[in-house]
């Protein structure tokens, strides 16, 4: 689990030794053990090491094949790597020289060409350069786990695992992409296709580009589906979880540094927990919150005792909330609003004290059901044709103005407004997650912005899940493949590895993913049954405590208004009051200092937006500005 960077000229011009330089040094958060660049004419890789599998120089990168043609820095984590290398043995000879799973990936394209990322199990971002003629081949994990950034420039392309490490370049002069900006203000984050910044983008997930003779083309070779005609009992479907899940997790604790889980009170991290294999030396790690309602680490407890698996509680830190803060903004780049990043920044840093690699419950909402707004999708269809839109708009503005902060997860205040939202709506699911409401667009947005107040910033989000047979597997199919790779894996990914923690999330690997695909939807979600019935279902037949399947999702999240409050009030006041043209031209001062008023003075409910434009104002300072 590293960083990686890389230049490619399309002219026979050569690649700058020192910009690469520079642009890996930017990444060495993600790769605390090491680092290495290679230049040859018009390419160049870099690479930072995070040491986890064959400690030795041996894994260094960027790394060559046998024969030395091709060069790899690589990303990630392959879980299939050892089938992948007695297959190469048997067809090209293949005998392994490392212990490291980034050996097979140069052997891979040898013996497979640019298909051989169909056959790779795991997550992963990868660079690979063909120096027989020339070709380049970038590829991005089916979900979008790892992230990979391409920036066009004058002379060809660069790309890097983060932004940040295009600020190495003197002619990149970073500028806030206004469509981005407007999607981010709307959703919390920009879109898993995009960065916040003009010129830059991300390779979409499950995607592979190839720049070679014939010029560049990009192809998908993986998405998430559903089936068409699903079929199997509750007991025989929960039966194929579970033992697909301990299949996953045995193969995913492969390592030779020490491992942890990242266990709530849910029942993802549980029933992975449970699918270790006995004589596994994991600890459990979890949160505790003084807030009772953010707290889940007395049922943590239970479960660890029931799984006889040593457990830590790490009680997250407010002292110094502030500097977390600045450096959880400096962790994502700026590019992401979710208010649960700072837990996972705090929770990261707590864990890579004790280990290297966490595996976590990413993506088990997204796969089995486990929102209940699915739930809440299913009921609106039906409900929708017997609802006249006119009365539910003015009811949302007369919710919306009558909705005051609260301490709670997400206020009754809060949830009226977004279920009216939804119900209003012709992509209800995208609704239900929006922050900056409609009607605050006009004034709060900037000249910049002006031409986008008539369009849908959630237009994409609804895009995705398109092909879906209704409301609710339409949101289903959206959150897997742009919510989950736009906000949670960026979130996951990004604090993590700020610290040098790599986080492997098993219901993520495409076994599991396949596997839900096909199951039938009434065992994931029903009206009556609740959610993610398939797993409760597998907990149950496990033996896990039935708080754990009976109980209702809580979700990771910080108590927001509190910290908006208190310890975040004086960067509050400062940068969206007292300095608020911070965000100028692309936003009002007056329009943000209006927002944070009211919200500070408790006349409105604005914590989501508050956060964004602070995070936004935030990066702003400390990093643009340099």
């Amino acid at each position: 689990m590293c960083g990686i960077a890389g230049i490619y000229n399309f002219s026979e011009k050569p690649a700058d030794h020192a910009l690469i330089e520079g642009m890996t040094k930017r990444l060495i958060r993600r790769g605390p053990d090491g680092g290495g660049v290679w230049v040859e004419g018009r390419a160049a890789l870099g690479h930072r090491r995070l040491a986890i599998r064959d400690l030795s120089p041996a894994g260094a990168q960027p790394f060559h094949s046998a024969c030395g043609q091709i060069v790899v820095a690589y990303n990630g984590e392959l879980y299939n790597d050892r089938e992948i290398a007695a297959t190469l043995g048997r067809t090209r000879g293949f005998v392994a020289r490392t212990g490291c799973d980034t050996e097979v990936i140069p052997e891979s394209y040898l013996e497979w060409g640019e298909h051989f990322v169909e056959r790779l199990e795991g997550i992963f971002a990868i660079a690979l350069y063909d120096r027989r003629d020339g070709t380049l081949l970038l590829a991005r994990d089916g979900n979008g786990t790892k992230p990979l950034y391409i920036r066009m420039t004058r002379d060809g392309l660069h790309f890097a695992s983060e932004t940040k490490a295009f600020l190495a370049d003197p002619a990149f002069s970073p500028a806030f992409d206004p469509a981005q900006l407007s999607h981010m203000l709307a959703l919390g984050y920009v879109a898993p296709a995009e960065s916040l910044f003009l010129g830059v983008r991300q390779l979409a997930p499950g995607t592979c580009l190839v720049i070679d003779r014939q010029g560049l083309r990009e192809r998908r070779f993986w998405r998430p589906l559903r089936a068409v005609e699903p079929s199997g009992s509750l007991d025989h479907s929960a039966e194929r979880v579970i033992d697909t899940l301990r299949g996953v997790v045995s193969d995913q604790i492969v390592s030779d540094v020490p491992l942890a889980v990242l266990q709530s009170g849910g029942i993802d991290s549980t029933l992975i927990s449970a699918c270790l294999p006995e004589k596994c030396d994991v600890r459990l790690f979890s949160v505790r919150f003084a807030d009772r309602s953010h707290d889940e680490s007395e049922l943590a407890g239970i479960i660890a005792g029931r799984l006889k698996r040593p457990i830590s509680f790490i009680d997250l830190a407010r002292a110094d909330v502030l500097q977390d803060f600045r450096m959880m903004v400096d962790a994502v780049d700026g590019a992401l609003a979710d208010s649960s990043a700072l837990a996972t920044f705090q929770l990261a840093r707590a864990v890579s004290r004790y280990a290297t690699v966490a595996l976590s419950g990413d993506g088990a909402d997204e796969y089995f059901g486990g929102y209940p707004t699915y739930r809440t999708s299913a009921i609106t269809n039906r409900l929708k044709p017997l609802l006249f839109q006119a009365v539910l708009r003015r009811a949302n503005r007369i919710a919306t103005s009558m909705a005051r902060p609260s301490d709670e997860r997400i206020g009754k205040g809060e949830i009226i407004v977004r279920l009216l939202d939804g119900m209003a709506s012709a992509s209800p699911h995208a609704s239900w997650r929006r922050y900056l409401r409609d009607a605050n667009r006009p004034d709060l947005y900037g000249v910049p912005l002006k031409p986008l107040i008539d369009s849908n910033p959630l237009a994409g989000y609804a895009e995705a899940g398109a092909d879906g047979r209704d409301a609710w597997e339409k949101g289903l199919l959206a959150d897997q493949r742009y919510y989950l790779p736009g906000d949670m894996l960026i979130k996951t990914d990004r604090t993590s590895m700020y610290h040098g923690l790599e986080v492997r999330v098993p219901f993520l690997d495409r076994r599991m993913c396949e596997l839900a695909g096909g199951i039938d939807r009434r065992q994931l979600v029903d009206i009556k049954g609740g959610t993610k019935i398939v797993l409760r279902r597998a907990a149950e037949r496990l033996g896990l405590p039935a708080e754990v399947f009976r109980a209702r999702k809580m979700g990771f999240n910080l108590p927001m208004n509190a910290l908006l409050r208190n310890e975040l009030q004086p960067h509050g006041d400062r940068l969206l009051d007292r300095h608020a043209d911070i965000l100028e031209p692309h936003l009002s001062a007056d329009s943000i200092r209006r927002i944070w008023r009211e919200h500070r003075e408790q006349k409105r409910d604005h914590r989501f937006t508050v956060w964004t434009l602070l995070v936004l104002a935030t990066f702003k300072e400390d990093t643009l500005s340099l």
